[in-house]
């Protein structure tokens, strides 16, 4: 039993030994304290809009009386697209290492955040079919039913939620850190359409993505500075019918 105990307390103090060692191999600055940072962002769109279907509408005239136009043209499928301009904010949680100090100083970091995309597009929107009423049924046989568009404004408005990572490069002297951070998250996003002269659409995706380029400073012990951010928000479509939207935009970040 002697043995036995001797043996049990040597393995205690190899594991104690073994735990202080480790520690003192680990920087006690090794992660700074989770910060909130806030970006503001002015942006340029482009967006293809959900598709819908159209169908065939009126009574046309056969020689001896009326038909619905319907049976001799099928309706069709219409989807808009378009361009322009807006603003736009981000707000996120930031855990990330402290920069180490010298000349190529390298760090990365985790973000958790949402924010909210507006945009007013000029785009192309589909209104439908035209009303066969009054036409000859053997010419809408023939001619089909083509589905009609209009020039439309159109308020896109996206709710983006994300998580990523960065990877900061850089340099840290006796003043703070300078450097670019990069950024690629994933980004689910809800996206409401709304155009002057037609419905509105509201369409959600999980397969949205956002990659950022800072251009920051972080002084040490100094105010929050503004850094120059460059990002690429792509969401792309669940459904064939569903919405796409790029947006490229450039704005400050707050480190």
């Amino acid at each position: 039993m002697t043995g036995i105990r001797r043996r049990r307390l040597s393995d205690r103090r190899l594991l104690a030994f073994a735990l202080a060692i480790g520690a003192s191999l680990v920087p006690a600055s090794a992660r700074s304290d989770g910060v909130l940072r806030y970006e503001v962002r002015e942006e340029l769109a482009s967006a293809l809009l959900p598709s819908h279907d159209y169908p065939v509408t009126g009574m046309c005239a056969t020689g001896v009386g009326l038909a619905p136009a319907s049976v001799y043209a099928q309706g069709g499928t219409g989807r808009g697209k378009g361009m322009g301009a807006g603003v736009g904010g981000r707000i996120f949680y930031q855990d990330a290492q402290d920069p180490s100090p010298g000349p190529n100083s390298s760090w990365w970091g985790l973000r958790l955040g949402a924010g909210l995309d507006l945009d007013v597009l000029y785009a192309s929107v589909p209104t439908g079919n035209a009303d066969m009423t009054g036409k000859l049924c053997a010419r809408v046989k023939s001619d089909g039913a083509d589905v009609q568009y209009t020039g439309s404004s159109v308020l896109l408005a996206q709710v983006p939620i994300f998580i990523g990572a960065e990877l900061g490069l850089g340099s840290y002297t006796a003043t703070g850190w300078r450097g670019i951070v990069l950024g690629a998250a994933w980004a689910p996003a809800l996206s409401y359409f709304q155009p002057w002269s037609t419905g509105g659409d509201l369409a959600a995706s999980y397969l949205g993505t956002e990659l950022t380029i800072d251009f920051a400073t972080m002084r040490t012990g100094g105010p929050r500075e503004a850094a120059k951010r460059a990002a690429v928000f792509l969401v792309l479509p669940v459904r064939d019918d569903g919405p796409a939207v790029l947006t490229l935009s450039f704005g400050a970040v707050w480190y």
